[in-house]
């Protein structure tokens, strides 16, 4: 326990360091956002279901709609991300909050019930740095290598087999990232978490575009429990293993960072602009590896979204709506470009 809590204690020494904290968020995220507009009058009751780490995030949601929309009631039901969604097709929600990105098994099993997919939308992004929020992932390595960037192809040919892009053969050695002299021809050794966890399934999403194709050579760990029964973070497994090997490279998050190991700057591809994570990176979405938090409705195609559902929507996505969001201090707001994505689905 003493290891975790040092460990944990080193990353708020290095967050702050790097100036990797609140204040980097710019301070007028929210001046070019649209303040909610009602676009009709609407009634009845909205059945939530979902996400149990926003009660407070949605009784703020909620309250501030109805003094806009005072007739319409509420009943939320927040017993977890994991039922969300099997809530909305069996006919208890309305809307499924998913404190991540849903599954594809996920969706399938909607389809499999309902004979079409759900509206998904994104809310919020994930968190920078905050524990069970969904946080951003960091390609880390071992603090005496050389390497400061990489680009996500790169990454997909590291912790993916290659199989299926025969143009972009796996990289398995440094020296195929540029490194010479000693480290020309050293093996590059790959940590990450449990392949059946929410963070390797969004990794697989992102960065091997879904193959689940993973590097066979992949020493993945799952959640721990200290001696008092707590969780520890697989993270906190990830990076100790990084720590101790100056040829290993690794996915994890910042709240886990220890002494040994650094992050590196993402890039989408060699053209574009190569990022570190902070919390502004993360609000813009330039950093390649932030995540999002959902919710989905049962919208069947070519019909419209019923008014007071998208009234709601609506207003999750305004300004107001966003500033409940940074209340909370869990997620981070979606940026001005991201929501009028969103809005345009409700449409």
């Amino acid at each position: 326990m003493r290891t975790l809590t040092a460990s944990l204690l080193f990353a708020v020494f290095v967050l702050a360091a790097h100036g990797q904290n609140a204040k980097d968020m710019p301070p007028d995220y929210l001046h070019d956002l649209r303040p909610y507009r009602p676009e009709q009058r609407v009634h009845g009751l909205i059945r939530v279901y979902g996400n149990n780490y926003i009660p407070e995030l949605m009784k703020a949601w909620e309250e501030g709609f109805q003094k806009v929309q005072p007739d319409v009631q509420f009943t939320s039901n927040l017993d977890g991300t994991e039922a969300a969604m099997a809530g909305l097709y069996g006919g208890i929600a309305d809307l499924a909050f998913i404190g991540r990105e849903a599954y594809n098994t996920e969706i399938q099993a909607f389809r499999d019930h309902v004979g079409y997919a759900p509206l998904g939308l994104m809310i919020s992004s994930g968190s920078f740095a905050t524990p069970h929020k969904t946080f951003s992932l960091e390609i880390f390595v071992h603090q005496d290598n050389p390497l400061s960037q990489l680009t996500m192809q790169q990454v997909a040919a590291i912790f993916g087999c290659g199989c299926k892009t025969p143009k972009s053969p796996p990289i398995r050695t440094w020296g195929q990232l540029g490194l010479g002299g000693e480290w020309k021809d050293r093996p590059i050794h790959v940590y990450g978490y449990a392949t059946g966890t929410g963070m390797a399934r969004f990794f697989d999403r992102t960065a091997l575009g879904g193959s689940g194709r993973w590097n066979d050579q992949l020493v993945d760990f799952d959640n721990g429990h200290d001696q008092n029964g707590d969780v520890i973070n697989a993270g906190v497994y990830v990076l100790n293993a990084l720590g101790k090997d100056s040829d290993g490279i690794a996915y994890a998050n910042f709240l886990f960072q220890n002494q040994q190991v650094k992050p590196v700057a993402l890039a989408v591809n060699a053209k574009e602009p190569y990022y570190q994570a902070t919390p502004k990176t993360t609000w813009t979405r330039e950093y390649p590896l932030t995540r999002f938090s959902t919710v989905y409705l049962n919208r069947p195609p070519g019909t419209p979204v019923d008014p007071k559902l998208r009234e709601f929507l609506f207003y999750i996505l305004s300004k107001e709506g966003m500033s409940a969001v940074i209340k909370d201090k869990a997620y981070i707001p979606l940026n001005k470009a991201a929501i009028e994505h969103e809005l345009a689905k409700l449409r």
